[in-house]
């Protein structure tokens, strides 16, 4: 009896030091950045149709229900706008979350895309952070895949059928015109991927290195991509990234309908920001924009590339804090 017992604490001893080892070792198979650690850290977590979500929430607008929501793009995260935020927690609430499947948002390994991670759904959950975050009325800022999900949100407005009120629009690089978008090698990769998430994991600095090209000249720093690329690979990301893409497909099915409102947005005023150097989400796009639509403030950045909100957090800022509310 007594040698049983002994056998049994020696056994959970050495389960919690293999526990421990694992645990050591997941957290150093790629670097993970301060800044990172210290966004994460300034979050937290949502429920959202049973998945975790997270979401980071910082500033007090002057009026009750008022703020600022920022949707990221692919296959970057909310830190992306970690530098841009912090001048505008100054003056209001702003708020920033992970979509399903990227970030520190749960990333779910069964499924399809349509399951999982649909632009649709991702609107839907948009929706839900405002309700949670008691935001009624907001200066909407979308970005690249999210660019389109805020399409969506925008189309709702317009339908009558969203939840809470865009004060102002903004809109940063994205390949919603998807007829015109110019995929970078990795992009090219990763479409070709199936539908489902993968068994085998991606290489960090082969992930990180190919997002260079979608930065402008000189802007992606190693701690730039490695803050990236460790927000794709946390929760194991990397495994469904590909699978994310597919919102490219979903682009053309509802093209009529995403593009209609680029084109045709009343209800709100809309601005663009756009990096002149994206190699993707090339400036004709942002031109035929405007072409469309000869209201839209547009203004053309030249020093950034895919990244506005990285490459030149002041700027992104600052075109948020000038459509603020005139608070008395």
């Amino acid at each position: 009896m007594k040698t049983t017992r002994g056998l049994l604490r020696a056994l959970t001893v050495v389960s919690a030091m293999l526990f421990f080892v694992a645990n050591v070792m997941a957290a150093d198979k790629y670097p993970v950045p301060q800044t990172v650690k210290d966004w994460v850290a300034g979050g937290k977590y949502m429920k959202f149709e049973g998945l975790d979500i997270f979401v980071h929430s910082s500033g007090k607008a002057p009026v009750a229900g008022h703020g600022v929501l920022v949707v990221h793009g692919f296959s970057g995260s909310s830190w992306d706008y970690a530098n841009a935020v912090r001048p505008c927690a100054e003056k209001t609430k702003i708020v920033v979350a992970d979509m399903i499947g990227f970030g520190q948002s749960d990333k779910p390994k069964k499924g399809t895309y349509k399951d999982n991670f649909s632009l649709m759904r991702q609107a839907d959950l948009y929706e839900a952070v405002a309700k949670a975050e008691g935001l009624t009325e907001v200066v909407l800022v979308a970005h690249d895949m999210g660019q389109t999900v805020g399409l969506e949100l925008m189309t709702r407005h317009d339908e009558g059928k969203l939840s809470f009120k865009i004060r102002h629009a903004i809109l940063l690089d994205g390949s919603t015109l998807v007829d015109m978008v110019e995929l970078v090698p990795m992009q090219v990769e990763l479409l070709k991927e199936p539908d489902k998430a993968a068994t085998e994991h991606l290489d960090f600095k082969e992930f990180a290195e190919g997002m260079r090209s979608s930065y402008g000249k000189g802007n992606a720093t190693e701690e730039i991509l490695n803050a990236q690329t460790a927000q794709v690979f946390a929760k194991d990301g990397d495994l469904t990234i590909a699978q994310t893409l597919k919102y490219l497909d979903e682009r053309r099915e509802f093209y009529d309908r995403w593009v209609g409102t680029f084109a045709n947005f009343r209800t709100a005023p809309l601005s663009i920001y756009w990096g002149v150097q994206d190699p993707v989400a090339v400036i004709a796009m942002a031109d035929r924009i405007k072409l469309w639509s000869p209201t839209t403030d547009l203004y053309k950045i030249q020093e950034s590339g895919h990244w506005p909100s990285i490459e030149v957090p002041d700027i992104i800022a600052d075109a948020i804090l000038c459509r603020l509310p005139l608070y008395r």
